[in-house]
């Protein structure tokens, strides 16, 4: 995701999954560069090469451009890791490890755009962590089943990890805490195997 680069209209017509990612470029961009109090509909549609009613073909408000743009950033988040678990090759530890380093990486690499999304301005529309939330669930009750994991309660130990990363992240910006906090999450549940990162 480029939140920098000012979208480039390529021609009148563009198929909608096209356009719709033109759109949510360009209040990527717009948020950094303005933050969300500035951010208008007519601005977004200047900076995505089209028309101010062609994005109300799309978004009814900048509060659902914001929760798509949530939803966006999670979707690419988790998709790495949620693959993941349809390898049989893998552990449970390897797949948790997997995630950690998507959350990491995503909360390092777009720290801006992530801040300004998650933690300036909250959920927007439908919860974006439920879909991160989810997963982990999976993979902690999965690797307490295969005896892994201790994690009795895997729901409230998601709770508490899925809000436990951040902290190190938004502190420590020039490192890479990957490995620091994989190690963080083994000790929380208590992971009774250690394997090489897939």
């Amino acid at each position: 995701m480029s939140a920098h680069t000012p979208v480039q209209p390529a021609g009148r017509y563009q198929p909608p999954d096209v356009r719709r990612r033109q759109i949510l470029d360009a209040v990527a961009g717009l948020l950094l560069e303005d933050g969300y109090e500035a951010l208008t509909v007519s601005k977004v549609a200047t900076r995505a090469g089209v028309a101010k009613g062609t994005v109300y073909l799309y978004f009814d408000s900048k509060q659902e451009m914001l929760a798509a743009l949530q939803a966006r950033m999670w979707e690419h988040i988790l998709e790495t890791p949620a693959a993941l678990l349809d390898r049989a090759d893998l552990t449970w530890t390897q797949r948790l490890d997997g995630l950690v380093a998507a959350w990491v990486t995503a909360e390092q690499q777009h720290r801006e755009l992530y801040h300004r999304l998650f933690h300036e301005l909250g959920p927007a529309g439908e919860e974006p962590l439920t879909a991160a939330r989810d997963l982990l669930i999976t993979i902690l009750r999965n690797g307490h089943t295969a005896g892994e994991f201790d994690v009795p309660d895997p729901e409230l130990t998601a709770d508490f990890l899925t809000h436990a990363y951040a902290g190190p992240c938004h502190h420590n910006t020039h490192s890479d805490l990957t490995p620091a906090i994989q190690t963080l999450f083994h000790r929380v549940v208590a992971a009774h195997t250690s394997h090489k990162n897939p």
